[in-house]
């Protein structure tokens, strides 16, 4: 039998994640499926178990840890990279209780974030790595008002400010490719004072004379031209409104997509909404991080997370004073 005819393996994941930011790996024992390489600790399924009841599980058994805080997951999805197709529940964890080590033989290492790129790791572990770099929220900006220019800087300025505004997406579809370089630079020196990491709409030279950190392009243009060739660490978003459109996402290397409308929003009015059970079938297992879009705020994070998003994108529930 092939490996896309197997059903998938359900395995939990738990990253642990440490004062210093550091995360534990370890490394596959002799004899295993990956011997040698490092992976974050977990395990399979047992029978019917929950996966939060399945990690608690593996983690006590494996690294000796227990009261493990599994409030929000971080992302599930399903990849074929292996001897058979498994699908990740995955968690963030950053309070437990007890010191790790190994108990079935396996060797540990606590990993600065950065240096994790010296170690040979598990396949599709990227895409783990990308949903925990993500934040929650992925702000939008609404188009530059030509008649009160002052008003939308000081407006952009609070939402740099603020301190769980990490990730931005500059969109203006009404300027020309010379008018939205000019407003990107702009934009993108003001984010980076505070250390706030911005995608710009158009192409890859643009994006790379204003040193913005990566694109967030429309999927039909991924599928036109393949991935660029962005900058070591530069992030591809595309927009995403069905399932198929995440599977060509994912399939041809983009980082993190946006999946709309999950609700009717003013600035798409004829579009029709997914609503929740539709996000949810249309996001499936795809293994990329993907933001809920559409008619959402912050009030709505807990309930992204619920439904495997890695978080909210939003234009006018994160834009100081628009609501």
């Amino acid at each position: 039998m092939t490996s896309d005819k197997q059903a998938p393996l359900d395995i939990a994941v738990g990253i642990l994640v440490d004062d210093a930011g550091r995360v534990l790996i370890a490394r596959r024992r002799a004899g295993t499926p990956g011997a040698g390489l490092w992976e974050f600790p977990g395990g399979k399924r047992e029978g019917d178990e929950p996966m939060r009841d399945c990690l608690a599980r593996e983690l006590a058994e494996e690294i000796g840890v227990s009261d493990c805080r599994l409030d929000t997951p971080l992302i599930r999805f399903t990849h074929t990279k292996g001897e058979r197709p498994v699908r990740l529940h995955v968690w963030r964890i950053d309070h437990w209780q007890g010191e790790p080590r190994g108990l079935e033989g396996q060797e540990l290492a606590w990993a600065e974030r950065d240096s994790l790129a010296d170690y040979t790791l598990l396949p599709a572990t990227d895409v783990i790595l990308c949903a925990l770099d993500l934040p929650s929220r992925y702000a939008i900006t609404p188009a530059l008002s030509a008649a009160e220019p002052h008003r939308w800087w000081a407006r952009l300025e609070r939402l740099l400010e603020q301190p769980h505004t990490r990730l931005l997406r500059l969109r203006d579809q009404g300027l020309d490719d010379a008018a939205y370089q000019a407003l990107a630079a702009q934009v993108v020196e003001a984010a980076h004072q505070h250390d706030v990491a911005v995608l710009v709409d158009r192409s890859l030279s643009l994006c790379r004379a204003v040193g913005a950190d990566g694109l967030h392009w429309p999927v039909a243009r991924l599928l036109e031209t393949g991935r660029p060739q962005l900058e070591p660490g530069g992030l591809l978003a595309v927009s995403a409104h069905t399932r198929s459109d995440l599977a060509a996402a994912a399939e041809r290397g983009a980082d993190f997509a946006v999946l709309s409308p999950v609700a009717a929003t003013p600035t798409h009015p004829g579009a029709q909404a997914l609503g929740w059970d539709g996000w949810v079938a249309a996001r499936a297992d795809h293994a990329l991080p993907v933001y809920a879009l559409g008619g959402l705020g912050e009030a709505d994070l807990t309930t992204a997370h619920r439904h495997n998003a890695q978080g909210v994108a939003a234009i006018r529930a994160f834009w100081p004073g628009e609501h």
